[in-house]
């Protein structure tokens, strides 16, 4: 059974004497990495909740705010393909951000791995994201809330803003879902034409260039001069190798370590990640 809810105070309603909820939050213009989210709460929760709302406080002046794809009744559509009758399925799709914010809005801070990468890229950005996060947790209550590993430094600044808000929800990431090309699956590709969608896999294969490298047992020195000779291509913005848990740079190739980048196609930036272990 699917209910749609367009006001915070219905929902709130709606979910008052409900427990065991699983949350997937999205921006909407869902992809099949958006449902598989969803099919996993789906597996583990009586109730889920997907919200479909495109965050103002996440955006800069002159991004994409206004341009960003919004398609409901698709979305709602898709979702509806997956409907489980032994599950309860809530999309949460505020009619305007006055539902989400209907105060004087007052941007929580991040903390975690704000301050390199996107965050060095988009001052202020990872405010906007832990903000809305929030909210949305406060109006849904949920046990368990989902998020792609696509953005991976998002995930974390995420699992950071729980442990300091000492909130009691658990934070999932999962795994990053590609098209047939390798392309990881990115609501923003919708931007790019049918070209800029192969020269986009340029990025992962420069990951998976970096991954070799490493698995090969590369010294740091090496791997470091693979990625510096990739910089020198203007289109990329960086390519970092971190840990994983808290994406701290590394200094040494052994652990748990996760390859980051993002690049520049057309006007778009996309991102991409690769997981490594290695003892």
């Amino acid at each position: 059974m699917i209910q749609l809810f367009t006001s915070t105070l219905e929902c709130k309603e709606y979910l008052k004497d409900k427990s065991d909820i699983g949350l997937v939050p999205t921006m909407g213009n869902l992809h099949d990495g958006h449902l598989s989210l969803l099919r996993t709460s789906i597996k583990n929760h009586k109730i889920n909740i997907i919200t479909i709302f495109v965050n103002p406080t996440q955006f800069a002046q002159g991004e994409d705010f206004n341009e960003y794809p919004r398609t409901l009744e698709e979305d709602i559509s898709k979702i509806k393909m997956l409907d489980n009758v032994e599950t309860k399925i809530v999309i949460f799709a505020p009619a305007s951000p006055s539902e989400i914010y209907p105060h004087e809005l007052s941007l929580l801070k991040a903390t975690g791995p704000t301050q390199s990468m996107e965050g060095a890229l988009r001052p202020d950005h990872f405010d906007g994201v832990v903000t809305v996060v929030k909210r949305l947790f406060d109006i849904t209550n949920p046990k368990t809330a989902y998020f792609g590993k696509k953005d991976y430094q998002q995930y974390k600044v995420i699992e950071s803003m729980v442990k300091t808000q000492s909130l009691p929800v658990r934070i999932v990431g999962l795994p990053t879902l590609r098209d047939e090309n390798g392309l990881a699956l990115s609501s923003r590709n919708n931007y790019l034409s049918k070209k800029e969608k192969l020269d986009a896999l340029y990025l992962y294969k420069s990951l998976v260039q970096i991954k070799n490298a490493i698995l090969a047992r590369s010294s740091y020195m090496d791997v470091q001069n693979q990625i510096k000779e990739l910089l020198t291509d203007n289109r990329f913005n960086y390519i970092e190798v971190c840990k994983q848990d808290d994406l701290s740079q590394v200094d040494e190739l052994k652990g748990e370590i996760v390859i980051l980048g993002n690049m520049k196609i057309g006007e778009i930036k996309i991102l991409d990640n690769i997981e490594v272990s290695i003892s």
